[in-house]
């Protein structure tokens, strides 16, 4: 099968290229250059080819940043979602998946374990965006037959990702020799990004249409999360609870029933694998200095 991906250099699509390559499809990467405030036009760039399924992941993924410029996070998550599915209807695709959160249901959620059944809420302009992304792909399968899956991401994570995110931000704290935590009970939805990237490799040959949950099925605090890597490092970590704190965990049952999807590593494994590459780049970057 030929699957063009968007937003194939990002952290989850250099996984989800992978992934897809093993199972035995054809890759068409695509994504915006280094630096470019807009990705809303990157079709531009590629000829008109025929293609059997699009991947979407290419999106502004930061809320804080889609916060601070709706302008910008409208052009690229909206306007840029409503150009690849127009490329993906003229290049002949069959199947289209998109990139969307688990933030659509708010945080905290009504409920958990939390289903797709759950009310969504345009709570920023982040979620926003991704609802609105989640419409066009349900308008153009409406109008036009192109069969879509929405994955609802919980909280990915793994090596590689870029600071900004949870995980490499304690990173950082730990290197530079204590973590702060505010908000230590505060509860997330973990899930290793090879397995999300399975995820999307299951969704690409999926009949499925409408959205799937993608995340353990286990919440765990940021204190956890915190004190591993503080353990690791040998460093103090100084927790402090949320005045109000939030959770989220993952109603799986839909991924597992539509595409056989289940988590395969549990987030202890996951964080020993980022610790010791976050180490061994430390220790590279080093011995190259």
């Amino acid at each position: 099968m030929r699957v063009l991906v968007t937003g194939s250099e990002g952290f989850l699509g250099k996984h989800v290229c992978a992934a897809l390559l093993k199972r035995g499809h054809s890759i068409f990467g695509l994504d915006s250059d280094p630096g470019a405030d807009n990705v809303a036009d990157i079709t531009k760039a590629m000829p008109r080819m025929d293609v059997d399924a699009v991947v979407h992941l290419a999106a502004l993924a930061s809320p804080d940043i889609c916060t601070r410029n709706p302008e910008l996070a409208f052009a690229v998550n909206v306007h840029g979602t409503h150009q690849v599915l127009r490329f993906a209807f003229e290049s002949g695709a069959k199947k289209f998946v998109f990139s969307s959160s688990a933030h659509v249901y708010d945080i905290p959620p009504r409920y958990l374990p939390t289903d797709e059944c759950h009310p969504l809420r345009l709570n920023n302009v982040y979620t926003t965006t991704k609802l609105l992304g989640e419409q066009l792909c349900h308008l153009f399968y409406e109008n036009h037959g192109l069969s879509y899956t929405t994955l609802r991401l919980y909280n990915a994570y793994g090596p590689g990702q870029a600071e900004g995110y949870f995980i490499p931000d304690q990173l950082a704290k730990a290197r530079a020799g204590k973590i702060e935590l505010r908000g230590s009970d505060v509860t997330k939805d973990w899930v290793y990004v090879t397995d999300v990237a399975e995820a999307f490799v299951r969704a690409v040959d999926s009949q499925f249409v409408g959205p799937i949950n993608i995340g353990s099925g286990i919440e765990t605090t940021l204190r956890a999360i915190s004190l591993i890597i503080a353990q690791a490092y040998e460093v103090e970590l100084y927790a402090h609870p949320a005045a109000t704190p939030t959770r989220m965990q993952c109603d799986g049952r839909r991924a597992e029933r539509v595409l056989g999807w289940k988590p395969t590593i549990k987030v202890e494994e996951g964080l020993d694998v980022i610790i010791n590459h976050a180490q061994a780049q430390s220790i590279y970057t080093k011995s190259s200095a």
